[in-house]
């Protein structure tokens, strides 16, 4: 009797959802199936392969950052994904997944701090159909980083609207796991304390009070607690080798004389912020002529239209007629403020910008709610909600912005494809042969945790045979063709050798292996489109053969590979070039501290979807 009664509940509590409830469960489920999509068809891009292996036994390894980033929580939390979901590109890409969903819900709640119902389920859908945010379901932080901000975001808001010390702290506490997710929203906290200032004189409220100093405090300092991996692997760094990673080196230039080693090959390692190329252009970091203002404004522009132009179409029709709504075009000023100038002023990569399209996305909102208001038809919203769909599935189809980077939504990217090849057809034992032709990255990522080598290599290994010690065995051998000769460097044109050679290896495989697949990806200068008869270009070949070669050859392929300055998955540990030995009680005890930050962050990141789910419950 009482599992019927429970059962009973649950369908009068499914039946009694409000109309806006059940539709915002649409929009998160719309939002949801597009970025899974995405997550399962995106190419993997250059940083893409930078990170994903950088992630592999990230935590179970101790590690606190990774030298490039100066944060670990992404790492640390893919690293995981892999161990449940095994080491696959969707795991590589669940935070973009989970927490670019989830990021609907928060704009929701976000927008409805400022705007009516309509209007923020408006903001929810257009940040569900984003093409620029659904695109960026890839393995980068930046998504990831964008969900913490605007939970944070939304509780500072809260916090200024009931003035409770609660939220203060755990807005804070968000914003620091933002940071040690990826540095550069450290630039939205004093926009946050500008808004405050704002806030307060709008409301006639003291700014300077014993309790606002407390609360600012504790917002302050949760903010910080999520800082200390970061400045622990600094600072025991720097007391025991001398150096940093190169971020701080870059900021402070302490040990550059023994990073440069390290990090000289890196444009970050001496880049500065090049104001006058920021406002006037011919920037140092840009080939552009233009002003990089206004590249990092076209980057969402031609990444997102509608949400850009609506967006700031709401910016001018709140600041002409609609005063009730001016604080949030305040929030958003505020919260560009410092991040857009200071990004664009020193690095130009459109991820980089997710923040102004997802920030737009309620003023966005706000004119469609508008919109359908003027038309003042039973189901304006809906009509228009329809014609925003069908042209993102269209805009999603068309050929990509190669300055936002060449990836197809609809159509699967080769790399995609020959994961799945790879676990389905070629055995665990099996030696795998890439041809040299494709980008190191593209080889290390999809090949790791198998016995493999580059075709130069395994050419030199064969030149050396009589030298090789072991015991000679056949080996069935997989061979991957690069068909286009130039697969991610770019560079092969120039190498007239490299080619020759790796043309040489291809012959081999012909002649005494078989073809066993072509792996074809839709064209990077085409649209593409399901259904529709589409143009595709071949971009591998998998070649099947077998040959006598030296066990140790074997036990060689089979070894960890280096990438970007790490063995890939960090063993030993002691190995690598950033490794520290924290000497004393206290450098101990603050390792330890640092470390326990670590899983303190992840269980915070494992819940906050969770915590979302209940402020819309109890909103």
């Amino acid at each position: 009797m009482e599992s019927i009664s429970f059962l009973d509940k649950a369908i009068d509590k499914i039946f009694s959802i409000k109309k806006s409830t059940f539709y915002l469960i649409l929009i998160l489920l719309l939002g949801f199936v597009l970025r899974l999509i995405a997550a399962v068809n995106l190419t993997v891009g250059g940083d893409d392969t930078h990170f994903v292996t950088h992630a592999i036994d990230f935590f179970s390894e101790g590690r606190l950052i990774t030298y490039d980033q100066s944060s670990g929580l992404w790492f640390a939390f893919t690293s995981i994904m892999y161990e449940v979901l095994g080491t696959t590109q969707l795991a590589s890409r669940m935070a973009a997944l989970i927490f670019g969903s989830i990021s609907i819900l928060v704009i929701y709640l976000l927008s409805r701090e400022f705007f009516d119902e309509r209007a923020s389920l408006s903001s929810a859908f257009l940040l569900a159909i984003a093409p620029f945010h659904i695109k960026n379901t890839i393995a980068e932080m930046d998504v990831m980083t964008m969900f913490f901000v605007l939970l944070g975001m939304l509780l500072f808001i809260k916090a200024l609207k009931n003035d409770k010390s609660i939220f203060y702290m755990i807005s804070g506490v968000f914003f620091g796991l933002a940071i040690y997710t990826k540095v550069y929203p450290l630039l939205f906290i004093p926009s946050m304390l500008l808004f405050y200032v704002y806030w307060m004189k709008r409301e006639k409220k003291v700014i300077f009070s014993k309790n606002n100093f407390k609360n600012i405090s504790l917002f302050l300092a949760a903010a910080f607690i999520f800082t200390i991996p970061a400045l622990t692997h600094n600072f025991l760094l720097y007391q025991d080798k001398g150096f940093l990673d190169l971020q701080f080196t870059r900021s402070l230039g302490l040990g550059k004389n023994i990073s440069e080693q390290f990090y000289g090959w890196d444009h970050q390692f001496n880049a500065k912020n090049d104001w006058k190329g920021l406002i006037f252009g011919n920037s140092q970091h840009s080939s552009a002529k233009k002003p990089t203002i206004i590249s990092s404004f076209e980057f969402i522009l031609k990444g997102d239209p509608v949400i850009f132009l609506l967006g700031w179409g709401g910016i001018i029709l709140i600041t002409v007629y609609r005063k009730n709504y001016r604080p949030y075009v305040l929030l958003f000023l505020t919260s560009i403020f410092f991040a857009l100038p200071f990004l664009a002023s020193i690095i130009l990569l459109p991820k980089h910008y997710i923040f102004m399209e997802v920030l737009l996305a309620p003023l966005a909102g706000f004119i469609v709610s508008e919109i359908s208001h003027k038309i003042s038809k039973r189901n304006s919203i809906q009509i228009i909600f329809a014609s925003l769909f069908i042209f993102s599935l269209f805009y999603l189809g068309t050929t990509p912005q190669q300055s936002l980077g060449a990836h197809h939504f609809y159509g699967k990217s080769h790399m995609a494809q020959f994961m799945d090849f790879k676990d389905d057809k070629i055995p665990q034992n099996a030696l795998i042969i890439a041809d040299s032709r494709i980008y190191r990255g593209r080889i290390n990522w999809p090949l790791q945790g198998r016995p493999y080598l580059e075709g130069t290599d395994f050419l030199n290994l064969l030149s050396k045979k009589d030298e090789i010690p072991g015991k000679e065995i056949t080996v069935d051998i997989y061979f991957i063709e690069c068909i286009k000769d130039d697969c991610g460097w770019g560079t092969i044109k120039d190498q007239p050798e490299l080619n020759a050679t790796m043309e040489s290896l291809v012959n081999l495989f012909k002649i005494n292996g078989q073809l066993m697949e072509t792996i074809s990806e839709p064209y990077e200068e085409e649209a593409y489109f399901p259904v529709l008869k589409n143009r595709k270009e071949d971009i591998l070949n998998v070649y099947r053969g077998s040959m006598t070669l030296k066990d140790s050859i074997i036990l060689l392929a089979s070894q960890p590979k280096n990438w970007f300055l790490y063995d890939i998955g960090y063993k030993p540990i002691e190995r690598q070039f950033d490794y520290y030995h924290a000497q004393g009680f206290y450098n101990n005890a603050l390792d330890k501290l640092a470390h326990w930050i670590v899983v303190l962050a992840l269980i915070i990141t494992s819940l906050s979807p969770i915590y979302v789910f209940y402020l819309i419950v109890k909103k």
